[in-house]
């Protein structure tokens, strides 16, 4: 039973970072028509910016963020600019993020080699260190990993549901026309919200970095499970793909636990597949509606 507690709070932890990683890539997708594999490529350049300016400039991992998240706010913007600009569709946008996702990967390898690269215990107090609630240990990074994706998560459904902004962009997603009829400046509220994507990206590149380390191909790690995330949660919901992020989670780290490692992924996507069959709008497609 310890060992599937332990899974269970490792499963939850790990589900914060993939709901982070996943709200961004949901609202540009449901929202903007964007599918954005570059997003992983951001999240993963983020780590390595996290590396460098901790390892060379002796920042803090945390405080990085201030330069990694209004950095990765700009390039998402200017990634939506483009796709106005060259009236980018939905297919589109896949054919070219995956050559941006490429681009990058072969800059970020060129770079920083493809070694693997984590930030020393030096920079990196944190590292490896838990709070134990009982028999059972609770990583503090990943704590906070959690932590600071249930506020991106309450902070992104307060701005859609309690704000102008959020109606506009809600609107805009239902019918661009009519929304556009009423006033609602598309270009504006897209370049705003690709921009917020980003920056989600450059927050879970920055745990990534300070938990797991960077290498040039670890986007592709991330791209199979997240997607599984985003379908699971509901395309343009947050809380949906928060929430799939720890069922995800869960069901990875529970199976490794009591099976063996390599049945996760099986399990994780029969999960899916179920899900696609019984409810294909997402699981939280009614919370994202109302």
């Amino acid at each position: 039973m310890q060992l599937i507690g332990q899974a269970l709070i490792s499963g939850i932890l790990i589900g914060g970072l993939y709901g982070t990683l996943a709200i961004g890539l949901t609202l540009t997708w449901g929202m903007l028509k964007v599918i954005n594999l570059s997003h992983f490529s951001f999240a993963i350049l983020a780590g390595y910016l996290t590396y460098q300016l901790s390892t060379t400039f002796g920042m803090n991992p945390f405080l990085t963020m201030l330069v990694t998240v209004p950095l990765l706010f700009l390039a998402g913007v200017g990634l939506q600019w483009f796709f106005e600009a060259f009236h980018v569709d939905e297919f589109m946008s896949l054919l070219v993020t995956f050559g941006l996702f490429i681009i990058l990967e072969s800059l970020m390898q060129w770079f920083w080699t493809a070694d693997h690269l984590i930030i020393s215990r030096a920079q990196n107090p944190l590292l490896g260190v838990s709070l134990w609630v009982g028999p059972f240990a609770v990583p503090i990074l990943q704590l906070a990993s959690f932590l600071a994706a249930v506020l991106i998560s309450g902070l992104t459904m307060y701005l859609l549901h309690r704000t102008y902004t959020g109606k506009a962009l809600r609107a805009l997603a239902q019918d661009r026309e009519i929304a556009g009829a009423f006033g609602v400046d598309y270009r504006r509220s897209a370049l705003l919200l690709s921009g917020l994507a980003a920056a989600y990206a450059a927050v879970a590149g920055a745990f990534i970095g300070m938990i797991y380390g960077v290498t040039p191909s670890a986007a592709i790690e991330w791209l199979p499970v997240i997607f599984a995330v985003v379908i699971l949660g509901g395309l343009a919901d947050a809380f949906g793909a928060f929430a799939a992020g720890m069922i995800i989670g869960v069901t990875n780290h529970v199976t490794s636990a009591v099976s063996d490692a390599g049945m996760a992924p099986l399990v994780t996507f029969v999960v899916l597949i179920l899900a696609l069959l019984l409810k294909p709008e997402g699981l939280f497609a009614r919370r994202s509606s109302e």
